[in-house]
């Protein structure tokens, strides 16, 4: 398997500037996010007087005037304040939500369009399942801006106003709680790290494991046939294990770092009762004082705990964003070609011509040249392994030759953007993939046309009784690729989906290879009939009937 996250990568979680990649899409919801930032901002000042508040309603109503009347006043303002404050924390919760899945949907679709755009070299090397992983995992990229997130921050502006007025009520404690503060983020962080690094583990293994299933989902009918239940459950419970293992360590670390926060937390809140009590037996403190004390030390410490416990969120994301972009930053099969091919296509010419899988690996053909010009009509012959289908791709440009010039209209084809070639050539492969759908969705995919089109073109083919043996004819369901359908009526499906297309050139890779005797006759009468003027590629190992071509390429296996 090809794994995209260089070693590197690996030995970190993720730099928090990766944050900053997210910045560009945050500007597209430039108001929701201000107005969510106000909203958090308003909720944490409206918190600030209730500790305060509390102090006095126990020092001068409860324990000095003793007013009823004092105190549902005071009850009542702090009431207010908690509604309010409520208020502004559901709208800056539901503003921050919209974003979140704002930005993964819209990462979600720039991953799945790199991936549509990457070379064929990168995809056929590289697991499908960890390309899918990599689409899945835009969903964690939507922590940073979840409801954990926004009460962390709410917790850090709380502890900022809870400073400045713990302050006003007595600075020698607070004098000693600022002490205490770093020490807390101290052993905490330290504890965080293994946390972290279980995480990173655990998230790799979650991908391979994702791989593993797509592949066993990939190749069931492969594997049935093939015996392989077995010797697949073994990889796949070998790959489950190991995540398991990973998944139970990082939960274990989990529950050190929050033990371990507990504790931390616990000893610091009895330091500062051991010196607020010797104040008030000493008569320079307050009961009333301290609970409003101890109400912003909370505050204090919570934020502390959030800072934290920041990183066990937004660390992941940072490495989520950093794997994602590792794909967006990789060239895609148009990167440096600047030439769009918006005319006909008149000729292809191949010069001296070589390819290869792997550069480990012989040639599959060498040497290669011919022309063709619009009019022609090729049979490709030779034998399997010979590379008539490699050579089918390298017209298409999935594969770059690894030696030799590739032209169309005289044009290197190093130069043409992939996809606006691509639009003016159709290809009926021997392996037909369908899509969910009817018939008729699966002969207009990608077509500018209507059904009395398809129908008047399935008329001129002769392909009319064939059709309508089908179930609902035209309306016939097809399911997960060619499952409702034959072999044969996949290839005629696409057969009339490339007749229906009109491209500058038509490869038909053994159009007849799946089909009956009388459909065999009818699809080579079509291409011998058929007025088709541009260029006509046909590989073929049935000779008979095909008289008509007037080009004829023979190749043979390299030594």
């Amino acid at each position: 398997m090809n794994l995209t996250i260089p070693s590197k990568a690996m030995s970190r979680i993720g730099p928090w500037k990766n944050l900053f990649k997210l910045v560009p899409f945050i500007g597209k919801y430039r108001l929701s996010f201000m107005f969510g930032v106000g909203a958090v901002l308003a909720s944490s000042i409206l918190t600030v007087p209730i500790p305060y508040l509390t102090g006095i309603l126990l020092d001068r109503v409860l324990l000095k005037d003793k007013n009823i009347n004092d105190m549902f006043l005071l009850l009542g303002m702090m009431a207010v304040l908690y509604l309010v404050q409520y208020a502004f924390s559901l709208l800056s919760g539901r503003l921050f939500v919209k974003i979140s899945y704002s930005i993964v949907n819209e990462l979600k679709y720039l991953v799945m369009s790199k991936v549509l755009s990457l070379p064929m070299s990168y995809l056929s090397t590289t697991e499908k399942g960890y390309l899918q992983g990599r689409v899945a995992e835009c969903n964690s990229v939507g922590n940073a801006f979840s409801p954990v997130i926004i009460s962390m921050v709410l917790s850090v502006l709380n502890a900022m106003f809870a400073v400045i007025t713990m302050f006003a009520i007595n600075y020698k404690i607070s004098c000693v709680v600022i002490v205490l503060v770093p020490i807390f983020i101290f052993l905490s962080k330290s504890s965080n790290k293994k946390f972290l690094n279980s995480t990173r583990e655990m998230m790799e293994s979650s991908a391979v494991l994702s791989g593993e299933v797509f592949e066993s989902m990939n190749g069931i009918e492969d594997i049935k046939i093939l015996g392989g239940k077995e010797t697949q459950l073994f990889k796949f419970k070998s790959k489950m294990n190991e995540l398991f293992h990973h998944s139970v360590k990082q939960n274990k670390s989990l529950i050190f770092l929050t033990e371990n926060v507990s504790l931390l937390n616990n000893l610091f809140t009895l330091i500062i009762l051991l010196i607020s009590g010797i104040l008030i037996l000493k008569g320079q403190f307050t009961v009333g004082m301290y609970t409003s004390f101890s109400l912003y030390t909370t505050k204090v410490f919570a934020s502390a705990q959030s800072l934290t416990s920041l990183n066990t969120i937004l660390k992941p994301v940072c490495l989520s964003v950093e794997r994602i972009y590792q794909l967006l930053d990789m060239e895609d099969e148009n990167s440096g070609k600047v030439v769009e091919l918006d005319s006909r296509i008149e000729t292809i010419e191949f010069l001296r011509v070589g390819y290869r899988y792997r550069s480990d690996l012989p040639l599959v053909f060498n040497d290669l040249t011919f022309s063709f010009m619009r009019g022609d009509k090729v049979l490709l012959l030779g034998d399997n392994g010979t590379g008539k289908t490699t050579l089918i791709k390298l017209l298409l440009v999935l594969y770059q030759p690894a030696y030799g010039i590739i032209s169309f209209n005289g044009i290197h084809v190093s130069s043409i953007q992939s996809d606006s070639l691509r639009q003016r050539i159709g290809v009926v492969s021997q392996s037909t993939f369908l899509f969910r759908g009817t018939v008729l969705d699966n002969i207009l995919y990608g077509q500018n046309c209507d059904r009395s089109t398809v129908e008047n073109l399935i008329d001129e083919l002769g392909l009319k009784e064939y059709i309508d043996r089908m179930p609902k004819g035209l309306d016939t369901e097809i399911n997960q690729n060619t499952s409702g359908v034959s072999g044969g009526q996949a290839q005629i499906i696409a057969f009339i989906r490339a007749m229906l297309a009109e491209k500058d050139v038509l490869i038909l890779d053994e159009p007849t290879a799946n089909v009956d005797e009388e459909t065999r006759r009818i699809i080579i009468h079509s291409l011998r009939e058929q007025r088709y003027m541009g260029i006509l590629i046909v590989i073929s190992h049935q000779m008979d009937g095909m008289d008509f071509f007037n080009k004829t390429i023979h190749l043979t296996k390299t030594l």
